[in-house]
């Protein structure tokens, strides 16, 4: 394939890498619309951001091990296709049923781009090249799962929330035409698909499992007998599923893909890494907004910051990772998470607000360097590559809606042990509670980055070993 044709199939599969990332995120703004425009609770109007991303999560490893099976690029296109229909449906959707079913739709085509794009990327560009790609594509997933507040927000200011939807139509029919005309042609041969039924199910009941646990101890607490009886559920399901794919022919997941130290630690650290972004995502427009009064306008372009340094960076990390490999890059990038995070650790209502745009811009300069991505796919067989790349979704998913819950659980914990009692909201009479949360919060968020560091630092030490013998 001409290089021509390979960034422009690299720009048609970002796109809709794009479209399905920010979806996880881009709605949670118009929830309150979404709620008093259906006439529904608020409660019952954020089932539509939860179902999203817990079937993708669902969805991603059924597909992965599909995709190996019958082609691709085939899958990819047809997801693409779903999602497309989704997206309609959702705009169009006039109770929350319709909304409910037609972000089904939606989240069974992203959960097909997710688990290929990334294979189909490894397939279509040579070795030497792959570290660039990933990287370019890792721009655009990154900006996806950062941007969607903001973005949501200039919508919601001009359309309706059904504009949240309506957008990714035209852009998704751009994305299918170019891979239309430019992907390569696969034959139409009959595959034998087998799936291992028992493995998946056990799997998708661990996930449902786990998420239940995660949403409902948000609303109820952590320590409830009930949220520890799901959690104590879902590691005998994980079991379970390990028990089922080892003694199966044809596994559903091949557990001999993690016995690569890289892969594992790549999946690992993608988890971690992806979980600390959400801190921002949730606690910095409160301190922006509730503690600093800056407006809802200000506070966006002050966020802006992360996205548009992470469009530059992600590229040049990719770059830097094909001459002195991923992990090297990985390395460096978490060394940078250091800086943003001691920042956000230690920043006070006094200090100037060019310290917290300074630390918002490194964050960006870290994610972006982050190479979890080529670390993932380069450390996987040939034959793994579908999988691997759902699984690298899958890490992303998992760590944001990981993310999501700490970020909101720890903030609200540390308010409460600063105001010496039970705290859900915002302390709008004490502010420096709120602060000393933030602190505590982001406290947790640096031992996340702290931990993924050593864990990259034993890996790279031990490639040099490996070399060196």
């Amino acid at each position: 394939m001409k290089q021509r044709s390979q960034w422009i199939l690299l720009l048609a599969t970002s796109m809709v890498s794009f479209m399905s990332t920010i979806d996880a995120g881009i709605v949670n703004i118009a929830v309150p619309q979404i709620s008093r425009d259906l006439s529904v609770p608020m409660n019952e109007a954020e089932w539509v951001v939860s179902v999203y991303l817990v079937l993708i999560c669902v969805l991603l490893i059924f597909f992965g091990k599909l995709s190996d099976q019958i082609g691709r690029i085939r899958l990819f296109q047809t997801g693409t296709i779903i999602f497309i229909l989704g997206s309609l449906g959702c705009g169009l959707s006039t109770t929350l049923p319709l909304l409910m079913a037609a972000r089904v739709l939606q989240a069974l085509g992203a959960s097909m781009t997710m688990a290929t794009n990334f294979a189909i990327i490894t397939q279509i560009f040579p070795p030497a090249r792959h570290g660039t790609a990933l990287g370019v594509n890792s721009a655009f997933v990154q900006l996806g799962s950062i941007a969607g507040p903001g973005l949501g927000g200039l919508i919601l200011a001009a359309f309706s929330w059904h504009y949240i939807f309506f957008i990714n139509v035209p852009i998704g029919i751009i994305a299918f035409l170019f891979g239309h005309h430019i992907f390569p042609k696969q034959p139409n041969e009959k595959h034998q698909v087998v799936i291992d039924w028992p493995g998946y199910l056990t799997y998708a009941a661990a996930t449902i499992s786990f998420f239940i646990a995660i949403y409902w101890g948000q609303a109820i607490g952590f320590t409830k007998p009930q949220i520890l009886g799901l959690f104590v559920l879902t590691l005998v399901l994980v079991w379970l599923f390990i028990r089922i794919e080892n003694h199966v022919d044809e596994p559903l997941l091949n557990l001999n893909i993690f016995k690569n130290a890289g892969f594992t630690i790549g999946v690992l650290t993608a988890m971690m890494v992806f979980a600390c972004s959400y801190f921002n995502n949730m606690i910095m427009p409160f301190y922006l907004q509730e503690t600093l009064h800056y407006s809802s306008a200000i506070a966006g372009i002050i966020l802006m910051a992360v996205p548009i340094i992470n469009i530059f960076s992600a590229p040049v990390g990719g770059i830097i990772s094909d001459r002195i490999g991923a992990e090297k890059v990985s390395l460096i990038a978490l060394m940078l998470f250091l800086i943003p995070e001691l920042i956000f650790v230690t920043v006070k209502p006094a200090w100037s607000i060019i310290w917290l745009i300074v630390g918002l811009g490194m964050f960006g300069l870290a994610n972006g360097t982050f190479q979890n991505n080529p670390m993932i796919m380069g450390n996987a067989g040939k034959e793994f590559q579908g999988i691997a790349g759902s699984i690298a979704a899958l890490a992303r998913n998992f760590g944001m809606s990981i993310g999501l819950s700490l970020a909101t659980s720890l903030l609200y914990f540390g308010i409460s042990l600063k105001g010496g009692r039970h705290i859900t909201a915002y302390p709008t009479a004490h502010p420096e509670w709120f602060v000393s949360g933030m602190h505590f919060a982001y406290l947790w968020a640096l031992g996340i980055i702290v931990i993924a560091l050593v864990l990259i630092v034993t890996l790279v030490r031990r490639q040099s070993t490996k070399q060196n013998s």
